[in-house]
């Protein structure tokens, strides 16, 4: 009788076991699924926010851009774009966290038993992704600064394009917005895709096993 209770209670024990890791490879190919989605993203944004900060450069030659961020067709010719462009900024990135907040609010967070792929995908979903809200809402900001501080100009168009700006305050101005660019682009579409990439290859070999 004893022995039939502790098998019985060691069979429930194996299933339980059994459920939990296939709760867990769930769960990481579901945060693997997001992080794709995340390059996906980055990859389609990226072009169009070192566009926009290589147009700086053509008003500030001495303006140093990421050194991601390689030159274009046709870069020696956008000297006509309106100045206004200089004053925008492009969709923001923002990370798919559906996967990962589902685990948390679920309590499922311990499934994932190797302590050093857990500690990387917490850190990028706590600290990296609410950075990137953090610095746009930063750019965001002096996008809207710049607005309202150069309104006569945006309104008036004393310059007709990139390549007749030459008022020094206002150059002087976007130098410290565009550096701000310059960091969200390194921040966002360099450091997140290194970390994202390093994770799906740690994730990958998790499920090897």
């Amino acid at each position: 009788m004893v022995i039939g209770i502790l098998i019985a209670l060691q069979i429930n024990n194996w299933n339980e076991i059994q459920k939990g890791e296939m709760k867990a490879t769930t769960i990481l190919k579901e945060i693997r699924s997001d992080m794709y989605k995340d390059l996906e993203l980055i990859e389609e944004l990226k072009p169009y926010w070192g566009r926009e900060i290589m147009y700086f450069k053509k008003v500030l030659p001495s303006f140093n851009p990421r050194k991601e961020i390689t030159s274009f067709e046709g870069f020696d010719t956008i000297s006509k774009i309106s100045y206004s462009e200089l004053f925008g900024y492009d969709m923001p990135f923002r990370s798919s966290t559906s996967a990962y907040d589902a685990m948390i609010a679920d309590g499922n967070s311990d499934l994932i038993i190797n302590d050093t792929l857990y500690s990387n995908i917490q850190r990028f979903y706590t600290f990296n992704a609410p950075t990137n809200e953090n610095l746009f809402e930063i750019l965001r900001q002096e996008s809207s600064d710049l607005n309202y501080k150069y309104a006569h100009i945006i309104a008036y168009k004393p310059f007709k394009n990139i390549s007749d700006l030459t008022d020094e305050y206002l150059i002087a101005d976007l130098n410290i917005y565009f550096q701000s660019k310059n960091f969200y682009y390194w921040r966002t579409f360099v450091i997140n895709q290194e970390s994202l990439k390093d994770i799906i290859f740690q994730i990958d070999k998790e499920l090897e096993q």
